[in-house]
């Protein structure tokens, strides 16, 4: 046998043994031995009148209790238990100063570890909550904003002062060279002045002699624009009868080289018949040029011709094409226009024709049943009238097969029952889990709950512990509402 813990014990014990400390329905006014210390009832409060003073018989040692009863067992108990520990603590104050310790001891070592416990699990928080991380993350951009911010104003700072001193030193410097411009002002308007009176002077006669020599160029130019216009006069009537004649030497050397043409051509024809005709033109001088280049400009004109020509017809191709094109999606869209038209007509009439099949058969259907039941009630009013002899073997057959059916009838009842039975089993069991899984789901947002209430008391920590500039560094939109009211933010603030 396994040996009982002390704790088993003592219930065992309670269980068994029956007095002043164990049960309520004991009496109280037990023996002296019981008692922790002499004259025990003198030092308790006295209660209140009523049916709780009365003494309680010692025998039977177990009786029914109240409510009244119990309530005066624990006040009592309490008293005793209260009037125990004073004396025990007059009595060995080293053992108690020890006791207070130990308990000091160990409310720290309980706090201790309950702060550990709430430290490792915000931390745990904080890696594993997407949403802490992010705030960790803005704060510490809000610090690095800050810490920038500072440099930065403290360079401005130090900058200002810089170009404060460069300018005071600038504005000292600007005023000795001001008061020095002033001196240097008046010698040179006084030299500029005397300066002008003899530059006027000197431009009045040089306007003077300017305006009559441009008197003399202007006359000058006047006849040397008339000679001129002589003169070209002069040399485009030579050049136009130069040009003419010209001309006319040009004709009849191409009369005298067609001719010469001709005439070699009808020689050389003469020759040798068969000989190609190539080379001609280019014995006769610069002449033919213009004509090769006539004829060059011609086939050009022709290459330019076909090429536009070739274009149009290009372009009236692809209209023919997509013409072609656009008339045939045409063509079939309507012949797949009119094959569903006839699908559905063929679909409408399949329906028509089961639904007619349909009507037929009820109808067939309903002529069976009345001639079943016409025959029924006739077979019916014969059977009444006809003998029946328990010992034929129609008799024996009919009887048989009454107490088949009867029989199949009850099995066919019996198996519905337990269908029946089987679903209202089956829907207790989908009941059952259905309510399991409102129970999971619940639970799993009571969790939910619980770790989001966690969370947001961890976003309020983190944001408290943060000096009020970071606070009001950070982005607004990475805070809510809430946060931003009970941190008294300035939502409006930016670095």
């Amino acid at each position: 046998m396994k040996p009982a813990i002390k704790g088993d014990i003592w219930q065992q014990q309670r269980r068994s043994r029956y007095g002043a400390w164990d049960d309520p329905g004991v009496s109280m006014f037990a023996v002296i031995g019981q008692e922790p210390i002499e004259n025990m009832l003198t030092m308790m409060t006295p209660l209140p009148l009523g049916t709780s003073d009365f003494d309680k018989e010692a025998y039977p040692m177990l009786h029914k209790t109240s409510d009244a009863d119990n309530a005066v067992f624990r006040t009592v108990k309490f008293q005793v238990e209260q009037l125990a520990l004073n004396r025990t603590l007059q009595m060995r104050p080293k053992e108690e100063q020890k006791r207070i310790d130990n308990e000091i001891l160990r409310a720290l070592v309980k706090e201790r570890r309950s702060e550990m416990v709430a430290a490792s699990r915000r931390i745990q928080l904080q890696r594993n909550v997407p949403e802490l991380r992010d705030l960790q993350l803005e704060i510490n951009v809000a610090k690095t904003a800050l810490s920038v911010r500072k440099s930065m104003l403290s360079g401005q700072e130090q900058k200002c002062l810089n170009k404060k001193a460069e300018l005071d030193e600038a504005r000292a410097q600007q005023k000795q060279v001001e008061l020095q411009l002033c001196k240097e002002r008046l010698v040179a308007e006084q030299k500029s002045k005397a300066f002008r009176e003899a530059l006027m002077s000197q431009l009045a006669e040089a306007t003077k002699n300017r305006l009559r020599e441009q008197q003399e160029t202007q006359a000058r130019e006047r006849r040397e624009l008339l000679e001129f216009q002589k003169k070209y006069a002069l040399e485009l009537s030579q050049e136009a009868e130069k040009v003419a004649l010209r001309r006319k030497e040009l004709q009849e050397s191409l009369k005298e080289t067609s001719a010469q043409k001709q005439a070699a051509l009808e020689i050389e024809a003469r020759k040798n018949v068969t000989r190609p005709q190539r080379g001609i033109l280019d014995s006769f001088g610069p002449t033919t040029a213009a004509f090769v280049a006539k004829d060059m400009k011609r086939r050009a004109d022709e290459i330019q011709a076909r090429e536009i020509n070739s274009a149009r017809l290009g372009a009236e191709l692809n209209q023919i094409r997509r013409d072609r094109e656009t008339n045939d999606e045409l063509f079939i869209d309507l012949l797949e226009r009119e094959y569903r038209a006839k699908d559905t007509k063929k679909v409408l009439e399949n329906i028509a024709a089961q639904q007619a099949a349909s009507y037929a058969n009820r109808e067939e259907v309903c002529l069976q049943r009345k001639a079943a039941k016409y025959f029924r009630e006739q077979w019916a009013a014969i059977g009444n009238n006809i003998p029946r002899d328990s010992t034929s073997f129609g008799e024996r057959q009919h009887s048989l097969n009454v107490g088949r059916n009867a029989m199949m009838q009850e099995k066919n009842m019996q198996c519905h029952r337990e269908m029946v039975e089987l679903a209202i089993a089956n829907k207790h069991h989908r009941k059952a889990d259905a309510e399991s899984t409102r129970n999971i789901t619940s639970a799993l947002a009571q969790l939910q709950n619980a770790e989001d209430l966690a969370v947001k008391e961890e976003r309020l920590r983190m944001l408290r512990s943060e000096p009020r500039e970071v606070l009001n560094a950070i982005r607004p939109f990475a805070l809510t509402a809430s946060e931003h009211t009970l941190l008294n933010l300035e939502t409006s603030k930016r670095i």
